[in-house]
């Protein structure tokens, strides 16, 4: 059965009338997430039942709630929500120009002026549907004509590459690019991809950072500069979150960014026994704050050992939890038995080998003024690093799992992650591996070191970043009270 036309159904907007197009209401569910087939389905069953009812108009409210409803059923209720907060189907977007009447966005007009480029006809239809679609599910009616050239100079760029982008501005006569000045003159794009990534290091969702990051370029861009300073763009991130988030984290992004210009770089060393996930939450958190380096004391040790053979260092060349046997006579290898006294003075005899070379990667990090994230087992809370280094902020976390259970759960995911039969030494050795984890807990907490527990992956990293942000809050506040009192 045909379905409908715009003889057939007409869509109605207060005092304006459109006519009815299946398209457009599949472009809109699809923008919101929907699947095709299930976009498809939707729109075909309520094609059938206005031909059933014999509508022939249809208020453009109800058609978005029915849709919504049916998107609902089918994709969930964040889809409908998303259907909702679109600019609906048949309502035409408005392009203003200064002193200018607006004017009604016209797919044929983009279309032919990306086919000036060079691009094809399918690639342009494509072009102009994306950029219409992410106008439409961010809810805007009106834009100015330098926002929509903006936009689509930054598909054509995602497309098709730099080179295509610069080919579209030049035809377009203005750069549609905020550049940022750097501290040597130089300039450099601003990237929407890296100010969402810092945002999300201090706790925001992946869409809520992505989408505060586009409205920070939109701001800028409206400024009318091509180039802007990076006060410009703190200020206008710090303004966008008091807004959106709030002033709290309008201050934690504020002291993350001080951290990269601070005189006194930042140290967090994360420790905890073998199998918790050190080198996973490091990796994460190093992302989350951008810092630039991972270091695993694990990499330390295997330098070393290139450097001390075997038998000038037995204990450097066990692991952490099996150092104490290198201790051992020949004769009691066969019959020892992992003792607690035993097993921590093989782990201690290893951590101070590891010490001075630790303490040497630390120091190098403050000459180059660059932060720094250390993992490992070695991380022993007083007895490395924090005591011997100035110039640096060190701070630390260890990572425990409580349940012993759980704990040897983490090495058989890791086997069953590489395939391989890795796990076996370690679970061959899991007494040992929970003397070490209970003692650096002993210690953590004896030194006052911060204990997180890394059964919750994405918990833990929380944990670890919101420490790093609420220590250096904490020297800020110390630092704004000095000044005040020497004041």
């Amino acid at each position: 059965m045909a379905g409908l036309t715009a003889r057939d159904l007409k869509v109605v907007r207060g005092d304006d009338t459109y006519p009815y197009s299946g398209g457009a209401c599949i472009e809109a569910l699809q923008s919101a997430g929907v699947p095709t087939e299930d976009s498809v389905a939707i729109v075909q069953t309520f094609e059938q039942e206005v031909r059933t009812a014999k509508v022939r108009r249809i208020a453009l409210t109800d058609l978005v709630a029915r849709l919504a409803a049916a998107a609902g059923e089918r994709a969930g209720p964040e889809a409908a929500d998303r259907l909702l907060r679109q600019t609906p189907p048949f309502v035409p977007l408005l392009v203003t120009t200064d002193g200018q009447e607006p004017m009604r966005f016209s797919r044929r007009t983009l279309m032919a002026s990306l086919e000036k480029l060079g691009l094809p006809f399918k690639e342009a239809h494509a072009v102009t549907r994306q950029v219409e679609q992410g106008i439409r599910t961010e809810g805007i009616e009106r834009l100015s004509r330098v926002d929509l050239a903006r936009r689509v100079a930054s598909t054509v760029e995602a497309r098709h590459g730099r080179a295509a982008r610069l080919r579209y501005e030049a035809q377009t006569h203005r750069p549609f690019e905020i550049r940022v000045r750097g501290k040597d003159g130089s300039s450099f794009p601003f990237s929407r991809g890296i100010l969402a990534r810092s945002l999300m290091g201090i706790g925001l969702g992946p869409e809520f950072s992505h989408n505060l990051a586009k409205r920070v370029e939109q701001e800028l861009y409206a400024q009318g500069a091509d180039v802007v300073g990076p006060a410009d763009v703190l200020g206008q991130v710090a303004q966008q979150l008091r807004q959106e988030a709030g002033e709290e984290y309008a201050r934690r992004y504020l002291v993350m960014r001080q951290m990269h210009e601070r005189e006194r770089p930042v140290m967090l060393l994360i420790g905890g026994a073998p199998g918790v996930g050190k080198s996973a939450i490091a990796a994460e958190v190093a992302y989350r704050l951008g810092v630039p380096r991972v270091v695993s004391t694990d990499i330390v040790r295997q330098a070393l050992r290139s450097l001390i053979g075997p038998e000038l260092s037995p204990t450097l060349h066990a692991s952490s939890f099996t150092a104490w046997r290198a201790e051992l006579l020949p004769e009691e290898q066969a019959t020892a038995v992992p003792q607690r006294n035993r097993v921590l003075g093989g782990f201690l005899a290893q951590v101070r080998q590891l010490d001075t070379a630790i303490t040497a990667i630390v120091e190098r990090s403050v000459a180059e003024d660059t932060s720094l994230v250390i993992e490992g087992v070695h991380l022993v809370p007083g007895t490395v690093a924090e005591q011997k280094v100035a110039g640096a902020t060190i701070l630390r976390v260890t990572l425990v799992v409580e349940d012993a259970e759980d704990h040897r759960k983490h090495f058989a995911m890791r086997e069953s992650r590489t395939g391989s039969r890795m796990a076996h030494p370690y679970l061959e050795h899991f007494e040992e591996i929970r003397v070490l984890h209970d003692f650096l807990l002993e210690r953590s907490e004896a030194e006052g070191v911060l204990v997180v527990d890394a059964a919750d992956f994405d918990s833990a990293v929380e944990r670890c970043v919101d420490h790093v942000l609420d220590a250096l809050l904490e020297l800020q506040r110390h630092g704004a009270g000095r000044k005040a009192a020497v004041g």
